[in-house]
């Protein structure tokens, strides 16, 4: 038997397979104890993140931030830098106002339309929930509470 659903019953109704989201980091490098290194500990340093957040630049010959939303939280950069002796080479802090957000689809809607349904439901919530509190407070003001 077959009916419509939102895939509450069992997962494999459910056309997402992954939805996740992160904060969005802020990352400042420390250009003084950078300016201190050598151009081979630059490079190390710039590797040492597993995503491609930071790149040497050959012709400036300073570190950039390359993808900075490619930061994992891992830490990694953070250790490379304790271990050539400067910590506080850069600063990572996660932005509280911003978010990456990551739909993964199985195939059967576009992660587009799974996002754009996900607001239409809580939308439609969020109008049932208005409603009810609206109920309860002319209940309250005719009762005089």
């Amino acid at each position: 038997m077959a009916r419509k659903g939102t895939g509450r019953d069992h997962a494999k109704w459910q056309p997402v397979a992954t939805a996740v989201y992160r904060f969005e980091p802020e990352i400042v490098i420390d250009e003084n104890l950078m300016a201190r290194l050598t151009e081979d500990e630059k490079r190390a340093f710039a590797s040492s993140s597993p995503a491609p957040v930071f790149k040497y630049n050959e012709v400036t010959k300073k570190v950039e931030i390359d993808t900075p939303e490619s930061y994992a939280y891992d830490g990694e950069c953070l250790k490379k830098a304790e271990d050539m002796g400067v910590p506080g080479l850069v600063t990572i802090t996660a932005k509280q106002d911003a978010f990456v957000f990551t739909v993964e689809s199985t195939g059967a809607i576009p992660p587009e339309d799974i996002v754009s349904r996900a607001l239409e439901v809580l939308m439609r919530k969020l109008d049932i929930t208005k409603g009810e509190l609206d109920i309860v407070r002319s209940e309250q003001e005719a009762q005089g509470v």
